[in-house]
């Protein structure tokens, strides 16, 4: 088994793989005398870069890091639309493996360890032949599980999702628990350290989880909401948004909102000038020192408004302009899971050190030196169990 490499999977398709990878990749860079690379197999989304296709989440991870990996090696297949129709009918393309090693390899000789992201759930890339655990047997390389936190359930996926790759005597290097909340993170402990203990299945660390991560920034908002006019700030300023507020309340309940959450944007009816002059009087009275991140006027202009865009500008307010109405606006975007993008330098520095700071990373690399140990654990178990029942019925006899 290659002990220079790792398998990210994960229990859910948004249980952490790519923000955990991204603090794992960063540590490596920084403790590893050969540094790391990353790679994602079996990829999903794209995004376009300078006029070509590239996967969302290799481009972060490698954009973000400095990496400078070659596409054909950081990302080797995609599964794109019609992909799984034609290989249903035809076996084509039939070299996704070729290309999943060919990069493997390659990256393997670039480097001290290769971080592998799985894709979506363990049995995501079936259709092709090409689960979770495939791929990982492919490649030869052990398996770390993200797991969402919680108690009943994240013991529950972990019986589900480990059941892929003890079947293929892929070893499972051992578990990292996401997204769990300050307040229950004791609890969580307590129940869930005993549980994996008893099954020889190390736990990393818990990762809390932080509401900003998952907020979009107003580039994501723009891009949803068809935000095109920026009406007023200025444009050499970054303008560091997390997530929205939706204006639907009174004014002092909106002002409420700002004060609770004074980075988000606030989407806000055009028609609603009286919002947007409690807000200045507010400001100038020195009781709202903070937010709103930006100001979105949702819908079609109305007239005698160019004061808002005054007002905005001499308080240092982002006022931009969506011809959505503010009702579809929110109903949109509380659709819409939001992920990091590239862009987001302060996020994604936020990340890393979330991830370093609650994850044993030196043990998990010990571990991984050790891992013809945890193979022949977890494969035997399975025929351990066998030979106890086969032993029990004959015994009865």
């Amino acid at each position: 088994m290659d002990k220079n490499g790792i398998y990210i999977a994960g229990s859910d398709m948004n249980a952490g793989k790519t923000t955990f990878s991204l603090g794992l990749v960063s540590w490596l860079e920084e403790h590893q005398e050969g540094g790391a690379s990353f790679m994602k197999p079996m990829g999903q989304k794209t995004t376009l870069v300078d006029g070509e296709s590239v996967g969302e989440d290799t481009f972060l991870v490698n954009t973000s890091l400095g990496l400078d990996i070659p596409p054909e090696y950081t990302a080797p297949f995609t599964m794109s639309s019609g992909h799984s129709e034609t290989f249903l009918a035809d076996g084509q393309p039939s070299d996704i493996e070729k290309k999943i090693l060919k990069a493997y390899r390659y990256l393997r000789s670039t480097s001290d360890v290769v971080v592998v992201e799985g894709t979506g759930h363990p049995g995501v890339g079936s259709v092709f032949n090409l689960c979770n655990a495939s791929v990982a047997g492919l490649m030869n390389i052990p398996v770390l599980l993200v797991l969402n936190a919680g108690i009943g359930k994240t013991i529950d996926r972990f019986t589900l999702c480990s059941s892929l790759f003890h079947d293929r005597d892929i070893p499972l290097l051992g578990v990292v628990i996401n997204k769990v909340l300050e307040s229950k993170l004791e609890k969580v402990r307590k129940y869930l350290d005993p549980w994996f203990a008893e099954r020889g299945i190390p736990v990393f660390g818990y990762i809390p989880y932080v509401k900003s991560f998952a907020e979009p920034s107003i580039g994501m908002l723009g891009r949803e909401l068809g935000v095109e006019t920026l009406i007023s700030w200025k444009k050499d300023k970054d303008v560091p948004v997390e997530g929205f507020i939706a204006g639907f309340g009174s004014s002092g309940e909106i002002i409420a909102d700002i004060e609770s959450s004074p980075e988000s944007a606030l989407l806000l009816s055009s028609r609603r000038h009286e919002v947007v002059d409690a807000i200045v009087a507010r400001k100038l009275s020195g009781s709202l020192s903070e937010g709103p991140g930006a100001i979105v006027l949702c819908g079609k202009p109305n007239e005698n408004e160019s004061y808002i865009a005054d007002a905005c500008n001499k308080l240092d307010i982002p006022l931009y302009r969506s011809l959505k109405s503010a009702g579809d606006s929110v109903s949109i975007l509380n659709r819409r899971i939001f992920k990091i993008e590239p862009g987001e330098s302060v996020k994604i520095s936020e990340i890393v050190r979330t991830v370093k700071d609650n994850v044993d990373i030196e043990r998990m690399l010990e571990c991984l030196q050790s891992s013809e140990h945890i193979q022949k654990k977890t494969a035997d178990k399975p025929m351990t169990r066998l030979k106890s029942w086969v032993s029990r019925v004959f015994n009865r006899q």
